[in-house]
């Protein structure tokens, strides 16, 4: 971990520290502690989200490649993925680049690497037109406690969001011009792209589906959000938890370089719950419930991602295809 990722960890666990001190620990204790065996609950709850996100990867493969490939497999390796995502400090990319690897001898490295890129488009484009749309349609009349300037920039974040993926997905689906544009010289991914390429031209409703349904992933959140504060002792409409879900996801693509969402998450439930009209108390207690929730699918993502390094440690020594191999191109989102 480099200097500035250690300064900004330290950062996050002062805040938090900080936080707990401000409302007092035993009052955070006894609202985090009061759900009790709910907890349980909570993490079951999670296992519809990563089920929903499995899905989205699914459409990410071509109608013809996408029956051969296990659905609960996607699952396991979307869990692991994640993981290493969340307690990576590589801008959620590192998982990424783990996700083919685990997918084995299914598919040829360039389906496999090429599902991944196509995943990540949809996924970011998901959580932009998520923000986008709550925002305009859920949030807008609750947001009477930020400045305009920063609801214009909420709304301008993610409009500039969903530009970068179309037009990124325009020049994946541009055909090749050697010498014309870095981007578009041939070389060893040559063959990744033309998958990506053969996908967004042939199934341009699979990648709607693979986009929606890792807005429903999104959305679940805010299923989440009424369970643990049901839990809680705190009765929340519908909207609100939806208001709650749309901001928290703001709040992440803003600071998704912290490590862990140290900090970010129990200082912006905090933000949250006080703008909505909530005790700014049950927004940390609210944080560090669901911070408890994501650690703990982050350490069995981990535990995945381990055992199945372990499991492929025999085929690992075997002499490798002389075929070239494409690493994935992933882009931040």
């Amino acid at each position: 971990m480099r200097l500035l990722e250690r300064i900004i960890l330290a950062a996050g666990l002062l805040t938090i520290a900080t936080l707990v001190w401000r409302f007092k620990p035993a009052s955070v204790w006894a609202q985090v502690s009061g759900i009790g065996a709910g907890f349980w609950l909570v993490l079951a709850f999670q296992i519809c989200d990563h089920a929903l996100n499995a899905l989205g990867w699914l459409y990410a493969f071509s109608a013809k490649d996408a029956p051969d490939i296990p659905f609960w497999c996607l699952v396991k390796i979307r869990i692991a993925g994640d993981g290493v995502n969340y307690l990576t400090p590589s801008g959620q990319i590192a998982g990424e680049f783990v996700r083919p690897g685990m997918l084995g001898g299914l598919k040829p490295e360039e389906v496999k690497n090429a599902s991944v890129v196509v995943a990540k488009f949809t996924q970011s484009l998901a959580q932009a037109l998520f923000i986008f749309l709550g925002l305009v349609l859920v949030v807008q009349g609750r947001l009477d406690f930020l400045p305009r300037s920063q609801r214009a920039l909420g709304l301008g974040a993610a409009l500039l969001t969903m530009g970068l993926v179309l037009v990124s997905l325009w020049i994946l689906a541009s055909e090749p011009s050697p010498g014309r544009r870095p981007w578009q010289a041939q070389g060893s991914l040559a063959p990744l792209r033309a998958v990506i390429r053969r996908y967004l031209r042939e199934h341009p409703g699979r990648f709607s589906l693979s986009t929606l349904f890792f807005m429903a992933g999104y959305a679940w959140g805010a299923l989440e959000v009424l369970l643990i504060c049901a839990l809680m002792g705190i009765p929340m409409p519908l909207l609100t938890a939806l208001s709650v879900e749309v901001l928290s996801n703001v709040v992440d693509s803003l600071l998704f370089m912290v490590p862990a969402k140290a900090g970010t998450q129990e200082a912006g439930k905090v933000a949250i719950f006080h703008g909505l009209g909530y005790p700014a108390g049950s927004g940390l207690a609210f944080g560090l419930i669901r911070h408890c929730r994501e650690l703990a699918w982050a350490a069995a993502g981990l535990l995945l991602y381990t055992l199945s390094r372990r499991a492929a440690g025999p085929a690992a020594a075997q002499p490798e295809s002389p075929q070239p191999r494409a690493e994935p191109l992933v882009p931040a989102g």
